[in-house]
């Protein structure tokens, strides 16, 4: 599978941005200012919601048909149109460990990679360059994410979250990658490429699509193929695809545990014509489906371990 190397990352390099904590309630007006240490104690009897900060933020132009990627460990992406022609990135800060992250931009060639890096014991670091692709082989965005994201983490994942917002222009490409998180992106007009190994990831575009998850559901909508060949996979989860229905495409389609419903009229492979009262194909729990949708083209792969495969016609 295209996403095995995809989850290890969660880093990028040069332009570092470790912004404190702000949004402390001003005093009652009587009331004396409180020492330091019971300032810090308040913060930390504070729920979630009212430590959450906003406290990154990046935007800029990226050229149509490069890419802005994000990259974090803990937390949530979410990505919808920019109403211009910038992209916009505001990350949130949840947690009392969440200041110890830093958030880096690096610009490579293809566009911007945007990381959170998170502390970790220096005892469980991995030496520098084991098992690793040469330097030479490396982009800069790689370099960073690797080495910063090496080893177990020195914080409490609990309460070190960092939960990105994406203003995608048209024609830009937008990548997202997690660990612990859900992947969300509404209505884009440009290719998308996401996955998370713990979350549900569903994307919506006019163009290109790509999704993965280990444990989560994957939903998808998208409008183009532009004879490239798409991926959508999930471990432990449904996959859901929708597309148009003058698409043309290969169809690959593997479940383990689960059932595949199609609304394409496909020639299934060494599968009776057992039309359902939708003109669609159903095949029984731990099947293959393979096919051609219209005059066909690049291959489209649908593969879930445990969970429901649904091959949909976007209406």
């Amino acid at each position: 599978m295209r996403y095995a190397a995809l989850f290890a990352a969660s880093a990028a390099a040069v332009a570092v941005f470790t912004l404190p904590r702000d949004g402390r309630g001003e005093p009652a007006p009587a009331a004396p200012p409180a020492s330091p240490a019971a300032q810090a104690s308040a913060a930390r009897t504070l729920p979630a919601a009212a430590r959450q900060q906003e406290d990154f933020r990046w935007s800029g132009r990226i050229a149509r048909g490069d890419e802005i990627e994000i990259r974090g460990l803990l937390g949530d992406v979410h990505a919808e149109p920019a109403s211009g022609d910038q992209v916009e990135v505001v990350g949130r800060r949840v947690g009392d460990d969440a200041d110890q992250v830093r958030v880096e931009v690096v610009e490579t060639d293809g566009g911007v990679v945007i990381c959170a890096i998170y502390p970790r014991t220096e005892r469980a670091s991995r030496r520098r360059g084991e098992g690793r692709r040469s330097y030479a082989d490396r982009t800069r965005a790689d370099d960073a994410c690797d080495d910063g994201n090496s080893g177990e983490l020195s914080v409490d994942a609990d309460e070190a979250r960092i939960d990105f917002t994406v203003r995608v222009p048209a024609g830009v490409r937008f990548a997202a990658r997690t660990v612990q998180g859900d992947i969300r992106a509404d209505g884009l007009r440009g290719p998308v490429d996401a996955a998370s190994v713990d979350g549900d990831v569903r994307v919506s575009t006019t163009g290109t699509a790509r999704a993965a998850t280990v444990s989560g559901n994957v939903e998808a909508t998208f409008g183009q193929m532009d004879g490239e060949d798409m991926e959508f996979a999930s471990v432990s989860g449904d996959v859901i695809v929708r597309l148009a229905g003058d698409m043309g495409a290969q169809v690959q389609a593997n479940t383990l545990s689960g059932e595949i419903q199609s609304d394409f009229a496909l020639r299934m492979s060494g599968q009776d014509d057992d039309d359902d009262d939708r003109g669609g194909f159903h095949i029984q729990i731990g099947q293959q489906a393979s096919g051609t949708i219209g005059r066909g083209g690049p291959e489209l792969s649908l593969n879930t371990v445990s969970g429901d495969i649904r091959l949909l016609r976007n209406r």
